[in-house]
């Protein structure tokens, strides 16, 4: 099964439904319709379907992308990227992965 891995701090947004998104660096390629894991260090938290993927320069994020993404800006959300990724540019491009949990884990 395809996992997406993500840092622990964004488990309950997740499962709360606050973040239904996950933005990488890179263009990358998501199975849509597939059921996916969802992962804190490769341990499944959740199970999702990938809804659709959306491919975007820096430079194109927008704010709502922020709110999808669970957070309140797309300064804030670029402010995770460099923390995440180092350095980043506005004309890199990122793949934004939006996805609905379907089973969770964690209670």
């Amino acid at each position: 099964m395809d996992k997406i891995n993500f840092d622990a701090e964004y488990v309950r947004p997740i499962i709360r439904g606050e973040k239904v998104t996950t933005i990488r660096k890179g263009i990358k390629s998501y199975p849509v319709g597939r059921i996916v894991d969802l992962t804190v260090n490769y341990t499944p938290f959740a199970r999702a379907r990938v809804e659709k993927v959306v491919v975007k320069r820096v430079s194109e994020l927008t704010d709502e992308d922020a709110k999808r993404d669970g957070f309140s800006s797309k300064d804030e959300l670029i402010q995770a990227l460099r923390r995440i990724y180092g350095d980043i540019k506005d004309s890199d491009f990122v793949t934004i992965v939006h996805f609905v949990v379907v089973e969770s884990y964690v209670r």
